[in-house]
């Protein structure tokens, strides 16, 4: 059964605090305590619990923050940019991984995923013909999983959805779109923005929701000039994303609940 590497992005910026990490009082949002660990290292045990995932890379962390994550792992200093802390973490994984061809990205903010969903997400994967991986959710299945999760969603053909926390990326692609893939992330809290560098008729399309998650892939597949594909999870836990305070309380919640 082959494994794939696996980069988890913990970056941060002095100069523009995460607003919840600034909230709770922390510096760091990866490292705010949910369940008596950091957050960042639920993330991690779910990966390195997977029987899918080999050598994982963290990015914005070093040994001097004290975490034991229970299994060796790539430190990657941090990064002015969300970009360049994923091409810092893939460039890491190739130094010792020459012939990488795809790899994971997980946020360190997803503290309930479970590695029976990244399993689940990697088989899917690899059952598809594609570069670049894109997990969503629908709000029915979020809603259903994790009452009042409060999460932003995306009118689409099929219905609403929120985008999910992990991906699966072949790496040429990352080199061969840097500047739209850094257009994207800057504007990756408004969907619209986003849809916007598709042009005028997609735009027109997303406003009166006749976008379909099948036109979507074809856009995105067009202007990244490769194969990209949205896996619909059913597994609300790779979505399920820590930004406010009342979503901290619910993952406290339930990890204590857990234990």
């Amino acid at each position: 059964m082959q494994t794939y590497p696996a980069v988890v992005l913990a970056g941060y910026s002095h100069e523009k605090p995460d607003p919840l990490a600034a909230a709770m009082g922390a510096e760091r949002k990866a490292l705010l305590d949910v369940g008596g660990k950091p957050m960042v290292w639920w993330v991690v045990d779910a990966l390195r619990r997977s029987r899918r995932v080999g050598r994982i890379a963290i990015v914005g962390m070093s040994p001097e923050d004290g975490v034991d994550f229970g299994v060796d792992v790539l430190y990657v200093p941090n990064q002015p940019r969300h970009f360049d802390n994923i091409m810092a973490g893939m460039r890491a994984l190739q130094a010792v991984e020459p012939n990488l061809d795809r790899f994971l990205i997980a946020s360190s903010d997803i503290p309930l995923l479970q590695p029976e969903t990244v399993d689940w997400f990697v088989a899917t994967c690899e059952a598809q013909d594609g570069d670049f991986f894109y997990s969503i959710v629908e709000q029915k299945v979020m809603e259903g999983q994790f009452p009042g999760a409060a999460r932003s969603y995306v009118p689409v053909r099929e219905g609403r959805f929120c985008g999910g926390d992990l991906f699966m990326v072949r790496a040429s692609i990352a080199h061969n779109n840097e500047p739209l893939v850094r257009e994207l992330l800057a504007r990756r809290k408004s969907a619209f923005q986003q849809v916007r560098l598709a042009g005028f008729r997609t735009v027109l399309k997303f406003l009166f929701r006749r976008l379909s998650i099948a036109d979507a892939e074809a856009v995105a597949s067009r202007l990244m000039q490769c194969k990209t594909r949205a896996v619909n999870s059913p597994y609300a836990d790779i979505g399920m994303d820590v930004d406010k305070p009342h979503q901290l309380e619910m993952v406290r919640r339930l990890v204590g609940a857990r234990a």
